[in-house]
């Protein structure tokens, strides 16, 4: 009997089961409009964030853009003892119009397991005279 058990254990570790701890993709943004305070910069596009590894996913195109330039999208959560974190996601851009825009990042608190959009700024890059 002893070793038909040692055999389930080594099928259920070899099969791709889930684990019953799995947790749900939140979805922050969900093919919707982002700006910026002064709407010099919009993007339609989805923002999600795994808990299980921790990851933010940014995916979209540019709607509107003044031209190349840093999308810094400020994110804010609070852990248990109710601490506010922040984590800014920053990407360059060229500032073009239906331009993809694909980032992932892992923010640097792991005891945040839920964030939220606080604020989105664009910086133009400043030409070189």
């Amino acid at each position: 009997m002893g070793s038909w058990r040692a055999i389930f254990v080594i099928l259920l570790l070899v099969a791709d089961v889930p684990p019953a701890y799995a947790t749900p993709t939140i979805r922050l943004l969900s093919n919707s409009q982002l700006c910026d305070s002064e709407r010099t910069f919009c993007f339609r596009g989805s923002l999600s964030f795994d808990q299980n590894p921790r990851l933010l996913r940014l995916n979209g195109r540019v709607q509107k853009a003044p031209g190349p330039g840093m999308l810094r999208i400020i994110l804010t959560g609070t852990n248990r003892l109710e601490h506010r974190r922040y984590a800014p996601m920053e990407l360059r851009l060229r500032g073009t119009y239906s331009e993809i825009i694909d980032h992932k990042m892992i923010p640097d608190y792991p005891d945040v397991y839920s964030w939220a959009i606080d604020r989105v700024e664009y910086i133009v890059d400043q030409g070189v005279d």
